[in-house]
């Protein structure tokens, strides 16, 4: 019968061959390639040598030219262009080993593209095949954590937050435990990924915590005027305005802006989405005319960018109707969400949150103009989305309930206004979330002290 040899045995024996092979390799180096004799030897492995750098070289220069040429037109907004580039450089790849890292970053470049033009079902299986890829490299590598954190944000777009925390969460844990490179740059960009998920979740602590680390840490790498700050510093302001803290916001927001004016100019979509920011906030602080200003000079552009049926077109026609429900322009502010959520159903599904943010203004816009069974079904269906996709006790969940308890009360309906108003707080109670949670509970109690007055 065959058995295992003991370990003692094996060490030594291993010992014992590594010694033999050393030895030989020593009698190689001296015997044959520094013997004069052999020169002939040495000079064709040079030769080889060089003969297989050059055709490596020449045989990459259609992918690089390509990839390059695909990452300009991507940075610059022209993702037609960038596309077209990518998928010849995705198609060079195709003949260099299967987890080459020039196979992986076409695959990731494909990815983010999609992403960015919220062809989500075609982004997901490069950003796969980019994991599958880079998992196999040396683990102490950046290229595997950072993909992970890109897949994080396409789950993200997709309303998957907790899957999108999950991937993010993956991605740190492999960068500490491996890559264990404390102050780079691409931590401080996983770390921001992490902070974003929070945020989405409502947990807005949490989420001004990870984004403030991840902003120091690039600070710390980079200048404090470099543009790479500038996503760090948006995520910063979406979650001051979050927590009420409307001129903090401010200053993260017009930062931002001013970094990505400089570098990329008033038309590409980072600048866009700087501006889009800037609008939602100046509509919390009621300076309507500059929200408006700014929401129909980014809906010029984003238009423009990716063309009408696209979730970021959607998603500022949804913050221009809360703008013109704000002015008293009912009609044109029912039209407005009413296209929002055309696109968000057609492009995002009915389950997304974004699609909820849109049912509710749109419950709102009907509440005005006096159309309560319909703004009840508009009110029913973002309670329903955003109660499936939202974690317990987000704030959106609440708001919903407050919007239906006012809607009720109008309606005469004194008891149902008085529950929904309580559904609200209780909602609310356990949030970790101080300021949310104040906010919310004075609006309930509002609204439960008006029931009361009224009988």
């Amino acid at each position: 019968m065959n058995t295992l040899a003991r370990p003692e045995h094996s060490v030594k024996r291993f010992a014992e061959l590594r010694a033999k092979l050393s030895t030989a390799q020593k009698f190689f180096r001296q015997q044959v390639f520094l013997n004069p004799k052999f020169k002939w030897y040495s000079r064709t492995i040079w030769a080889i040598s060089m003969v297989w750098a050059l055709f490596l070289a020449v045989d990459s220069i259609p992918y690089y030219a390509a990839i390059y040429a695909g990452e300009v037109a991507f940075k610059s907004g022209d993702y037609p262009e960038a596309e077209r580039q990518f998928q010849i450089a995705y198609s060079q790849s195709q003949h260099f080993y299967t987890c080459d890292l020039r196979r992986a970053r076409a695959c990731n470049n494909l990815a983010e593209l999609y992403r960015t033009e919220a062809r989500y079902s075609e982004a997901e299986p490069f950003y796969l095949a980019a994991i599958s890829m880079t998992k196999t490299f040396d683990s102490r590598r950046a290229e595997y954590p950072l993909a992970l954190s890109n897949l994080a944000s396409l789950y993200r777009d997709e309303g998957r937050y907790r899957e999108a925390e999950d991937t993010s969460k993956q991605a740190l844990a492999v960068w500490d435990t491996k890559v264990k490179r404390g102050k780079d740059l691409k931590r401080a960009i996983i770390l921001e990924g992490l902070g974003k998920t929070y945020r989405d979740q409502g947990r807005y602590h949490e989420a001004e915590k990870v984004l403030t680390e991840a902003l120091m840490l690039a600070r710390q790498v980079l200048s404090p005027d470099d543009v790479q700050t500038a996503p760090m510093l948006v995520n910063l302001g979406r979650v001051y305005r979050d927590q009420g803290r409307l001129a903090d916001s401010e200053v993260a927001y017009k930062r931002a802006l001013s970094l990505d004016q400089v570098v990329y100019g008033a038309n590409h979509p980072y600048t866009v989405s700087d501006k889009n920011c800037l609008a939602g906030l100046y509509c919390d602080r009621n300076l309507l005319p500059q929200a408006e200003y700014l929401y129909k000079d980014v809906l010029s552009a984003r238009t423009r960018l990716f063309g009408v049926q696209n979730p970021l077109v959607a998603n500022s026609l949804t913050g221009l109707a809360e703008v013109r429900l704000k002015r008293g322009q009912l009609r044109q502010s029912h039209n407005l969400v009413l296209r929002a959520a055309e696109i968000q159903l057609a492009m995002q599904g009915p389950s997304h949150p974004e699609l909820g943010r849109s049912y509710d203004v749109l419950g709102q816009v009907l509440t005005a103009q006096g159309n309560y069974a319909d703004a009840a079904i508009a009110f029913q269906k973002a309670y329903r989305i955003r109660l499936a996709s939202l974690p317990a006790n987000h704030p959106d969940v609440a708001y919903t309930l407050l919007h239906i308890a006012n809607l009720k009360l109008k309606c005469g309906s004194i008891e149902g206004a008085r529950k929904s108003a309580l559904d609200a707080a209780r909602w609310m109670r356990s949030s970790s979330e101080l300021s949310s949670r104040k906010s919310i509970l004075a609006a309930a109690t509002s609204l439960v002290s008006g029931t009361t007055s009224t009988n």
